[in-house]
């Protein structure tokens, strides 16, 4: 038997060198607008990566995105960086460089959502200071630890500066910012003013006497008392404040120790320090305690007429005339809605009110001729708005100039630096050119996330073809009222003069109907 010999064939790869692909590159930088290093200020960052991913021929710069002077606590404040999530779900962007974690974000949680997000995108992450490349599979655990001791010193920062706040607050310390209307602050003291003084005591006369907040309001206007526009809830703020009987009540807000830092309203979380006159008052604390009396029974009463179930028209129907949101009454059993400001501080709306059915009766009718004129008001619009998108990101021209001028300005910059360091420039006119030149990169900036702003035409295409599709699942026009319909294509509806209104729906189209 004859051994054949082997033979070994060579078969050439059909797709490229996976290495020599073009990677697709972005950065993210942030700095605070107190920030005095110049390595991290945001124009060396940006001149930074601009220079480093064009000196790289597998990379190609996508875009560099950036937000100077906003905190890191929250994502939902930085607007280059839900920019750049954008174009990652839209698959512009393949790798994203960010000079460290504390930049990137100060919160583990969202710093941990997000990076989760992006590997599902398949989108890597290299935070260079810190030594991280999400593509390695601790990368995550390493992440966190490096964001939590972020989180850890933002809330320890907090910490410290709400016991200092406290602690004067239990002294009695407690340093003034602001003074009521009536007031005006001298050695950290409330002083009363001759002149405001009897506009505060004629309100508290007036509510005690029967008048009510809105026919206060109504008569001040009226009679310009004072030197400003008095609204509701202005005068009832100060109806109700403690600080006009002498004395004080601090820590009405607080900031919770959860990034990100948000104000809210001290309803028993946390202590309250009542300073008993703790300055001179304006009103009798016999007058002012009988007015507190009356609101709370105003408030006991609003809690009963408030206990109807809630329909689909809430806060979806506005008045045509002031602006304000339609509340629901009922009178006989037949609910019908009412502008919630007519008649209120001599507010006199000349819109009427429209009972329920006819708000019913109204959307279906605006639905059948939706669905009547589909090619009319739907699939035109959809074909103008995507034949524009397109002609739009063809021609967009202004992006490179406004790429270029930013490229000028970093050299600019750079120069500047130099020029300093080798004190040619002195320190006032140093300060004053690196002012204008970061004032005008702010400038550029902001026009090209305006350019950009694809995904808000983007938002309404689909708005659109939502539209679109729910038309077209109902096989024929609606006879009764419809609540799901309704709510997901309507975003309000305002009440004319003449007993008309106009339907605006999600996709921004407005439509007249009469009732």
């Amino acid at each position: 038997m004859i051994e054949k010999q082997k033979q070994v064939h060579i078969i050439q790869p059909t797709i490229g060198d996976k290495a020599k692909e073009i990677i697709r590159v972005a950065a993210y930088c942030r700095v605070s607008t107190d920030s005095e290093d110049q390595a991290n200020s945001f124009i060396a960052q940006v001149q930074y990566y601009t220079d480093y991913i064009k000196s790289n021929s597998q990379m190609k710069l996508v875009d560099i995105y950036a937000d100077d002077g906003i905190t890191g606590t929250s994502i939902e404040k930085r607007e280059d960086f839900k920019r750049m999530i954008k174009d990652c779900k839209a698959g512009k962007i393949d790798r994203i460089l960010v000079k460290s974690i504390s930049r990137f974000a100060r919160n583990s949680l969202e710093c941990l959502e997000t990076i989760r997000l992006l590997n599902t995108l398949n989108v890597i992450v290299v935070f260079e200071n810190d030594g991280i490349d999400t593509r390695k599979l601790n990368s995550e655990l390493f992440v966190y630890i490096k964001s939590a001791f972020a989180q850890s010193e933002a809330l320890a920062g907090s910490k410290r500066v709400s016991t200092a706040i406290r602690m004067k607050m239990e002294s009695g310390e407690f340093k003034i910012s602001t003074a009521p209307y009536g007031y005006k602050i001298e050695n950290n003291t409330l002083i009363p003013i001759p002149e405001q003084k009897p506009i505060v005591q004629r309100m508290f006369y007036d509510f005690l006497s029967g008048k009510g907040v809105g026919k206060i309001t109504e008569e001040l206007n009226r009679e310009e008392a004072g030197d400003r526009k008095w609204s509701v809830s202005g005068i009832k703020y100060i109806l109700t404040n403690e600080k006009y009987v002498g004395d004080m009540l601090m820590q009405k807000t607080y900031t919770p120790q959860i990034l990100p830092f948000v104000k809210k309203r001290n309803r028993g979380e946390v202590d309250q320090y009542y300073v008993a006159n703790s300055h001179e008052g304006i009103i009798e604390r016999k007058i002012f305690d009988a007015v507190q009396e009356i609101f709370k029974t105003y408030e006991k009463n609003r809690q009963k007429y408030n206990q109807k179930v809630k329909s689909i028209f809430s806060k979806k129907v506005k008045c045509g005339d002031c602006g304000c949101t339609y509340k629901r009454n009922t009178k006989k059993g037949v609910f019908y809605w009412v502008c919630s400001n007519n008649g209120i501080a001599g507010q006199h709306c000349n819109t009427t009110n429209i009972k329920e059915d006819d708000l019913k009766q109204a959307f279906i009718r605006i639905f059948n001729r939706i669905k009547r004129y589909k090619c009319e008001l739907v699939d035109y619009p959809i074909n103008q708005l995507v034949a524009f998108k397109a002609k739009i990101t063809r021609q967009n021209s202004d992006i490179s100039e406004i790429d270029s001028e930013i490229a000028m300005l970093c050299n600019r910059n750079s120069m500047l630096n130099e020029l300093k360091l080798r004190d040619v420039v002195d320190e006032v006119s140093y300060l004053e050119q690196s002012s204008q030149i970061q004032n005008r990169l702010s400038q550029l900036r902001k026009r090209r996330i305006n350019i950009l702003a694809e995904d808000e035409e983007e938002a309404v295409i689909e708005e659109f073809r939502k539209l679109k599709r729910i038309i077209e699942d109902e096989k024929d026009y609606i006879l009764t009222f419809d609540e799901e319909v309704f709510s997901r294509i309507v975003k309000k509806i305002i009440v004319l003069e003449n007993r008309e209104l106009i339907f605006e729906l999600n996709c921004g189209l407005k439509l007249k109907e009469e009732f």
